[in-house]
């Protein structure tokens, strides 16, 4: 095999191997999980968090994958959602907590 060839084999394996990583976000259901840095919080952060998780992914009309991160009420949400209606809806659906006072969607994405 000639160099070409080889760069060309490797860029082809690599194309499908993200592809192949891409493919739970495609279908119609939600993926929630606590930022990496949650775990370093205190237990009232980490329930709030937890609640915050548990209430996203019992909700059918959700589709994406989220990271929920929170601290003295504000919570903060990264990822991709299906549609820009489930940005709003995911700011609805955290909101019904009593502990959150602030929800900060600006790293969500469509």
């Amino acid at each position: 095999m000639n160099l070409r060839q080889i760069t060309t084999a490797a860029a082809i394996s690599l194309l499908s191997s993200s592809l192949a990583f891409a493919t739970p976000a495609q279908d119609d259901s939600i993926h929630v999980r606590a930022s990496f840095y949650s775990s370093t919080y205190s237990d009232m952060h980490q329930k709030l968090i937890s609640e915050v998780i548990n209430t996203l992914i019992t909700d059918k009309k959700l589709a994406g994958q989220l990271e929920i991160d929170g601290r003295n009420g504000s919570i903060y949400i990264s990822g991709r959602v299906k549609e820009v209606s489930m940005i709003y809806r995911v700011v609805e659906i955290i909101k019904r907590n009593t502990d959150v006072r602030h929800v900060d969607v600006r790293q969500l994405d469509t």
